[in-house]
């Protein structure tokens, strides 16, 4: 048998994805599992906790789906595939991956000091393709975090100014867009 709490986040995340962080109120919770809205509060302290939970179990789950398969060995396929799971996401949750990766949160991950410490193990798959591209000759060496970041702040970058309504693309245009950024990326855009 499924708990209340375990019910307020199934609840927390249908409102997420359907209209983002913002459409998730304790009230809406509450009216739409025939609960008071302090019956709620019973279960998270407030809304930022129930959003910094939510947000864990998002992370935790988006985790899980990426690491089920091994990257290729091939470094640059490998980003490529890190590219099309981030697109993936963003095509098919958009409110989703706005909270996770866009939306300020208190609890957020904040780069260097919490990547540096492993805190966000969706961004350590990525750093292990840079760094084994690195340690193989097939990228430049560096900061495997800066690298990582550079190609997940481009994708980023590309999903905010779409779901903004300022780069107008059909969802294959917009893959490879981001497939194009990425070998800008790799390749440098100096002649």
């Amino acid at each position: 048998m499924e708990s209340t709490a375990d019910r307020i986040l199934a609840t927390a995340k249908d409102l997420v994805d359907s209209g983002g962080s913002g459409a998730v109120s304790m009230r809406k919770i509450g009216d739409a599992l025939g609960l008071s809205a302090m019956a709620v509060y019973r279960h998270f302290p407030n809304r930022e906790a129930l959003l910094t939970r939510l947000a864990g179990e998002f992370f935790e789950e988006t985790y899980e789906e990426w690491s089920r398969t091994d990257p290729p060995p091939d470094t640059v396929k490998a980003l490529h595939g890190v590219v099309d799971a981030l697109v993936d996401l963003a095509l098919a949750r958009p409110h989703r991956f706005a909270f996770m990766f866009l939306d300020r949160r208190e609890d957020a991950r904040v780069f260097p000091a919490d990547f540096h410490a492993g805190r966000s193990r969706t961004f350590g798959l990525l750093t292990r393709i840079v760094e084994d591209g690195m340690s193989g000759g097939v990228l430049r060496p560096g900061s495997p975090w800066k690298t990582g970041l550079t190609i997940t702040a481009t994708v980023y970058g590309l999903v905010q100014l779409r779901q903004g309504g300022r780069v107008d693309l059909p969802d294959a245009e917009f893959r490879a867009l981001c497939h194009d950024s990425l070998e800008g990326i790799l390749n440098g855009i100096t002649a």
